[in-house]
């Protein structure tokens, strides 16, 4: 009984380092993907957002059993991103101008 206990300890440690290190990964493609809209500027910024939902709408629509709630998560998620990268931009912009 006591070797399954140290078991599943064993196998829930993994699973929280595993979650653990998805989520830096996450967060690390969050930081870039957000950082290489501030390079393309504004203009190029407005492009890559037409771009990635028109993807998105497009996987969706094409019948490969995506769940509407996955898209939706997916879309909440992106925008999310693409306002970070707005207010920075607008926050710098505001922020040379004083």
């Amino acid at each position: 009984m006591r070797q399954l206990v140290i078991d599943i300890l064993m196998k829930m440690a993994k699973i929280d380092v595993d979650a653990k290190e998805l989520t830096a990964q996450v967060e690390a493609q969050s930081l870039l993907i957000a950082a290489l809209l501030l390079t393309a500027g504004k203009e190029g910024s407005s492009n890559i957002s037409e771009n990635i939902q028109n993807a998105i709408m497009a996987a969706s629509s094409s019948g490969q059993g995506f769940l509407q709630s996955d898209i939706d998560l997916l879309l909440t998620h992106v925008n999310r991103l693409l306002a970070v990268t707005r207010y920075v931009d607008e926050k710098s912009d505001t922020e040379e101008q004083h």
